[in-house]
C-alpha cells in the first residue's frame, strides 16, 4: 500500500491523531534524535490556549498501512508549518511542501521551518517558489551530569505534587513571568479555571519544578516532559517574576528539572532556544532550522 496524506481528525480529548501524533513524535526520537524542533512534548503543550483549534483539520497526516509516517502540522494557527517525518520516507518531503501550500496557507502566506542542511528539503522548496529567511529556531542541549545550583537565604524548592501547590497562584505567576502587562481577558480567565487538572498526557507533576520566595510567592518555574525509557527529556516552560530575575532562580529551577528527569534515566534535555541564559547554565547549541516563506503569486 502507497503512502496516503489526510487532513487531521480533530477530537476530544487525548485520543485519536491526537495520541497517535504524540506517539509518532516519541517513536522518531527513540533511537536517534532525528525532530529535535517538535518533539512529542511540544505538541502535548500547545494544547491548551495556544492553539487555534478551528483549522486543526488542515494538518496533514501521512500513512502507510495506518502507521503514521510524517505529519504537516502547526503551533498557533496555519500559516507557519512544521514537519516531521520518520526517516524512511525522505521521499514524502516534496509531498508534504505540496501538501503545505495547497491546505495550510493563510491569507495567501505560508511560512515552512526546515532543517539547516537538509539539501533535498531545501531543493524542493527552492522549486516551488519558497525563499528562505533570516528568521531561525535554534534548540539547545544540555547534558545531564554538573547540575549544581545554589538559592538564596529563605528560599526554597516545591513541585506541582506538594500539597500546598497552589494552581491559581501558578497562573497568575506565569502571566506575570512572561512579561504580561495587561489584565487576562474573560476568555483566558475562563481557560485558567478548566486547567487546574493539568491532564496533559504523560504530565507529571513531580517534574514541574518552583522556586518559592520567602513571601511565598513562586518567583521562577521550569517545567519538565520525559517519558520513562527515553534518553532525553524536554524543557518547556521557563519564567521567572520581573522582580526576581538575575538571582539564580531560573537556573535553580531549571537545573532541578533536569536533575528529576536524570533520576529518571534522562541522559540530556533539550530546549528550543538561544538564549544565553540556557547557554549560560550549561546548554549548547544543538540544531538550528530556517523559516521559509511562500506567497501565493498573482
Amino acid at each position: 500500500m502507497s503512502v496516503q496524506i489526510r487532513s487531521y481528525r480533530p477530537e476530544a480529548g487525548n485520543t485519536g491523531d491526537r495520541q497517535r501524533v504524540c506517539e509518532f513524535l516519541a517513536r522518531i526520537n527513540r533511537e536517534k534524535m532525528t525532530a529535535p524542533h517538535y518533539l512529542w512534548a511540544r505538541w502535548e503543550w500547545q494544547f491548551g490556549p495556544y492553539m487555534n483549534r478551528e483549522h486543526q483539520s488542515h494538518m496533514g497526516v501521512a500513512e502507510e498501512d495506518g502507521e503514521i509516517v510524517g505529519l504537516a502540522l502547526y503551533e498557533s494557527d496555519i500559516g507557519e508549518v512544521y514537519f516531521c517525518l520518520d526517516e524512511r520516507y525522505g521521499s514524502l518531503k516534496e509531498t508534504l511542501l505540496v501538501y503545505a501550500v495547497e491546505n495550510m496557507q493563510k491569507e495567501g502566506k505560508l511560512k515552512v521551518l526546515l532543517r539547516d542542511g537538509d539539501l533535498e528539503f531545501q531543493q524542493a522548496a527552492v522549486q516551488m517558489g519558497f525563499q528562505a529567511t533570516v528568521e531561525r529556531e535554534p534548540v539547545a542541549r544540555i547534558d545531564c551530569r554538573n547540575l549544581e545550583y545554589s538559592l538564596p537565604e529563605g528560599y526554597s524548592v516545591m513541585s506541582f505534587d506538594e500539597a500546598s501547590f497552589d494552581p491559581q497562584k501558578y497562573y497568575d505567576a506565569i502571566w506575570r513571568g512572561f512579561n504580561n502587562q495587561r489584565q487576562r481577558n474573560a476568555v483566558e480567565l475562563e481557560d485558567t479555571k478548566r486547567r487546574p487538572g493539568f491532564q496533559a498526557r504523560h504530565w507529571n507533576d513531580a517534574l514541574r519544578v518552583l522556586i518559592v520566595a520567602p513571601n511565598g510567592e513562586y518567583a521562577a518555574h521550569c517545567g519538565m516532559w520525559y517519558l520513562p525509557g527515553d534518553e532525553y527529556a524536554y524543557v518547556e516552560p521557563v519564567f521567572t517574576l520581573p522582580e526576581y530575575r538575575r538571582m539564580g532562580l531560573g537556573k535553580a529551577a531549571v537545573l532541578e528539572g533536569v536533575k528529576r528527569c536524570k533520576d529518571l534515566g534522562a541522559r540530556c534535555a533539550y530546549v528550543g532556544s538561544d538564549q544565553q541564559f540556557y547557554y549560560s547554565i550549561g546548554f549548547y547549541p544543538y540544531e538550528n532550522e530556517t523559516w521559509w516563506v511562500w506567497r501565493k503569486r498573482i
